[in-house]
C-alpha cells in the first residue's frame, strides 16, 4: 500500500477516535503543550506537562502502529504526535500542482482491462480519495464519465445507456449497476456450453460421410425391399402383372421346356432333327424369360 493511501486510511480511521476522546488537539495544534517547568525557575517538571506528555506519547504509539514502512521512514526521529502528523501531511498530502495533475491523469486514463468490476472500482475510488485528501475533490459527474469510459468495449451498451440518463446516476449507484451487469454477462456466457452440447448431439446422428440418420434408415429400407424383390424373382408372377410360363413339352404351366423333366423322353440318338429343333426352341424360350424378367424388374 502506497504512503498516500495509507495516510488517507489512517485519517479516516483515527480522526473519529481522536475526536471522541478529545485528543484531536494533540495533532492539529489546537492544544498547546503546557510549560515544562512551573515556575520557570523550578527544576522539577510540572504535573500538567507530565500529563500532556503521557497522553501525547500514547497517541504517538497509535500513529506509528498505523504507518507503513514507507511512511515510518518519513517520521524517524520525531518525538511528538503533532510532529508526526505534520510530516505525513507534508509528504503525502501536499498541495503541489504536479501531484494533482498526475492523479487526474491516472484517473482519466485508467482502464479496467480484464480486472473484475469490483477491483477496478476500488482502484478508481482510491485515486479519487487521494485527490480529495489534497484538497482537490472530483465532481461526481466527472467520476461517472471517467468510470464508464474506463470500463471498456465489453460494457459499451451499459455505458451508453447510463450516459443517456437525466440526471446522471450517482457514482456509488453506478458501481453497483456495473457489477450487476457483469454478473448478467457471465450468466449468458455460462449458457453457451448447453447450446453447443445440443448441436453436437444432433451432429452425432450423422455418419462419418455426412449422411443423416433418417436418410440412412430410408436407404436401408429400400435396400431391404430391393433384396426381397430380387430373391423372389422367378418364384411368383402374380405380382408382376404377366402370365406364368408354359412348358412346350408337357403343356404344364410353371416352367419352361429347358427345365421340364420329360424333355429327354422320346429323344433317342436316332432322332437328331428333333433334338436340334428342341435345342433351338429351349434356347429361344430361355432368352425370352431373361428378357422379360429384366424388363419387369424395377431399377435400383
Amino acid at each position: 500500500m502506497c504512503g498516500g493511501l495509507a495516510n488517507i486510511l489512517m485519517k479516516s480511521q483515527l480522526l473519529p477516535l481522536l475526536e471522541s476522546q478529545d485528543l484531536l488537539g494533540y495533532v492539529d495544534g489546537t492544544l498547546v503543550p503546557p510549560p515544562r517547568f512551573e515556575p520557570e525557575t523550578s527544576t522539577t517538571l510540572s504535573t500538567k506537562y507530565l500529563a500532556w506528555k503521557a497522553a501525547d506519547q500514547r497517541l504517538l504509539c497509535l500513529l506509528l502502529s498505523s504507518l507503513t514502512e514507507e511512511a515510518i521512514a518519513v517520521v524517524v526521529g520525531l518525538s511528538t504526535a503533532r510532529e508526526v502528523w505534520l510530516a505525513l501531511e507534508n509528504t503525502f498530502s501536499h498541495h503541489s500542482k504536479a501531484r494533482e495533475l498526475r492523479l487526474n491523469d491516472d484517473l482519466q486514463l485508467m482502464k479496467r482491462g480484464t480486472k473484475p468490476v469490483a477491483e477496478y472500482a476500488r482502484t478508481f475510488k482510491t485515486l479519487c480519495d487521494q485527490l480529495h485528501s489534497i484538497g482537490r475533490p472530483v465532481e461526481d459527474t466527472d467520476k461517472v464519465h471517467w468510470f464508464l469510459r474506463g470500463l471498456g468495449t465489453d460494457f459499451s451498451s451499459f455505458s451508453i445507456a447510463q450516459m443517456t440518463l437525466t440526471p446522471l446516476p450517482y457514482f456509488a449507484d453506478l458501481v453497483s449497476k456495473a457489477e450487476s451487469f457483469e454478473l448478467f454477462q457471465r450468466s449468458l456466457e455460462s449458457s453457451e456450453p448447453t447450446i453447443a452440447a445440443f448441436t453436437t448431439t444432433n451432429r452425432s446422428r450423422t455418419t462419418s460421410h455426412g449422411t443423416p440418420f433418417a436418410f440412412r434408415s430410408n436407404q436401408r429400407g429400400r435396400s431391404h425391399s430391393h433384396n426381397n424383390n430380387s430373391s423372389n424373382r422367378g418364384r411368383t408372377y402374380s405380382g408382376l402383372g404377366r402370365r406364368p410360363p408354359r412348358c412346350q413339352i408337357c403343356r404344364i404351366e410353371g416352367h419352361y421346356a429347358n427345365r421340364c423333366n420329360q424333355r429327354k423322353h422320346g429323344m433317342g440318338s436316332g432322332n437328331m432333327a428333333l433334338k436340334s429343333n428342341f435345342k433351338v426352341l429351349t434356347d429361344w424360350k430361355f432368352c425370352s424369360e431373361e428378357a422379360e424378367e429384366s424388363a419387369s424388374c424395377p431399377s435400383s
